[in-house]
């Protein structure tokens, strides 16, 4: 038997000229994207943003799931807890963290966040004031005008022989706010750097991953419009007048014109009518028993003796009132209707929007919850979970790389009036201590039945299966706090002489239980049902 030359191969890397055909070479990814085409990409996303209602929602719903984090320190060593808690309160006003003093920490690093999806990477540039500066991703750049000694590859990057970014290049965009002029070279270790990557270890910079949906957006973007504008034109053209009258040129009685007093002309042998048509227009006789033919048309026209009837070329309607149509022999009103858009190109549509959001995970059902049940949406809710993970740990490495920053900054400036170094050697911790206690929790997702997943967190915890510092964590909560807020309430309730009762779902009243626990006190009217 002979045996095939594809038996023992991938057939993927087969050419057999029934598609594109599979790629021989393998570059590094900024070969596949220099430069010039990044720029055209970075471009092209933002422009999507701004002007794409598709592209704008996408990324608010990304970032809503893995950009929102608080801040939790605790030691159990009420001194340090409280200096540590304070200290990043106060450093999340913009006053205090942003350079420009325009972004609070939260709206920073949603707008870092932004600007990884949409141009692939960004960078936070550390000033010894303790704040931050915003370098969006265009600005990591060569530039123009660099010093000569400096070093900086296609990229942006300084790099060594291994690949290890030393420092970066910081550009600006001229006076004109057009250009990326070289400004200077930025150490690495004082840049918070992170981008979304697609190769192992050839690559320097991020590739925005809404690059594999940037054409399909677009398509769908203008097949909306397309459609738009079809329904536009037939609400313009919303009644057509149908006339049954045939014109092959030649002046010759309107159809279904009425006569004048027929007679026959001296020259002529046929009957002169009130109306005629002529060149696809319908004209009216100005003079009694008027004459003519094609030949002399144009000179009785010119005579006044034919005037062009306009009665007939437009409606004039009343949308607030009953309005009847006066028409003509031979003409019928038509309504143009439109089907546009039709119900295959909004099925089309939405599979086409749920492959554009495939560049961002997200569920279809975010996007029309109508089309889904209730237990669909949870489904998709938690595959939606494992797949922002990745992203909030990305987040959450650059959250800590800020908030080490923050505490090291002051730790060693003996003058802060926060004294953390005192605080902290008192309690015996030292620097790293106090960093690693410091943790950054994703705000977690919101509520879709209440009652429901509490209930189910229960089960869980009482079956070890959970517990209720994870339990609280995956709400965006933190059980120490619930705990420290509701001691609050009650010590308040107290001293105001107020009762709280808290009820497991499904247990008994207050009035169930005393009763229980006193049979001899007189029993209550039993409640009317509604059926009686």
């Amino acid at each position: 038997m002979r045996i095939g030359p594809f038996q023992f191969s991938y057939q993927a890397v087969q050419d057999k000229a029934r598609r594109q055909a599979p790629k021989s070479r393998i570059y590094h990814e900024g070969e596949v994207l220099p430069p010039k085409a990044r720029r055209k990409l970075q471009a092209t996303t933002q422009d999507q943003a701004r002007n794409i209602s598709l592209v704008a929602w996408m990324t608010r719903k990304h970032l809503d799931y893995v950009s929102k984090f608080h801040f939790s320190f605790r030691t159990d060593k009420p001194n340090i807890d409280k200096v540590v808690n304070r200290i990043f309160k106060w450093h999340g006003a913009p006053r205090n963290l942003d350079y420009l003093g325009r972004f609070g920490r939260d709206e920073m690093f949603r707008l870092f966040e932004l600007e990884k999806v949409l141009c692939g990477d960004a960078g936070l540039l550390k000033l010894d004031d303790l704040k931050l500066q915003a370098i969006e991703s265009d600005l990591i750049a060569k530039g123009t005008d660099i010093p000569e000694g400096v070093k900086v590859n296609n990229s942006g990057l300084v790099v060594d022989a291994t690949g290890r970014v030393l420092q970066y290049a910081i550009c600006n965009r001229g006076e004109n706010g057009a250009t990326c002029k070289f400004d200077h070279a930025e150490d690495a270790a004082n840049v918070i750097f992170d981008g979304y990557w697609n190769r192992f270890s050839s690559q320097f910079r991020g590739v925005s991953p809404l690059s594999t949906a940037i054409n399909m957006v677009q398509d769908i973007h203008e097949s909306f419009e397309f459609n738009l504008v079809k329904a536009k034109m037939h609400a313009l053209f919303g009644v057509a007048i149908m006339r049954k009258a045939e014109d092959d040129g030649n002046v010759g009685p309107a159809s279904g014109a009425k006569t004048i007093t027929p007679w026959v002309a001296e020259a002529h042998d046929w009957v002169v009518y009130d109306y005629c048509s002529y060149g696809g227009k319908i004209y009216v006789c100005q003079t009694a028993h008027s004459t003519t033919t094609a030949s002399v048309f144009g000179t009785d026209l010119t005579a006044g003796k034919w005037s062009e009837d306009t009665t007939g070329t437009g409606l004039d309607l009343d949308p607030r009132a009953i309005n009847m149509l006066d028409l003509n022999p031979g003409e019928e009103p038509k309504i143009i209707e439109s089907a546009t858009p039709s119900s295959q190109f909004v099925e089309g549509s939405y599979l086409f929007i749920q492959i554009a959001m495939l560049a961002l995970d997200i569920p279809v059902t975010s996007f029309d919850s109508r089309r889904s049940s209730f237990s669909a949406r949870i489904a998709d809710l938690n595959e939606y979970e494992v797949s922002s993970d990745a992203k909030r740990t990305k987040n959450r490495y650059v959250r800590k790389d800020y908030s080490d920053w923050v505490l090291a900054t002051i730790w060693n400036d003996s003058a802060s009036p926060w004294q953390l170094r005192k605080i902290a050697t008192a309690d015996g911790l030292a620097l790293r201590d106090v960093q690693e206690a410091s943790e950054w929790i994703p705000s977690g997702s919101p509520w879709l039945d209440k009652y429901k997943q509490v209930m189910g967190d229960e089960l869980a915890i009482n079956l070890m299966l959970d517990n209720s510092i994870d339990a609280t964590r995956r709400r965006g909560g933190n059980v120490f706090e619930n705990i420290d807020k509701q001691a609050i309430v009650i010590k308040y309730a107290a001293e105001k002489g107020v009762p709280i009762s808290s009820i497991k779902a499904g247990g008994r009243s207050v009035g169930e239980v005393e009763k229980a626990e006193d049979p001899d006190a007189e029993p209550q009217p039993e409640k009317e049902s509604d059926n009686e």
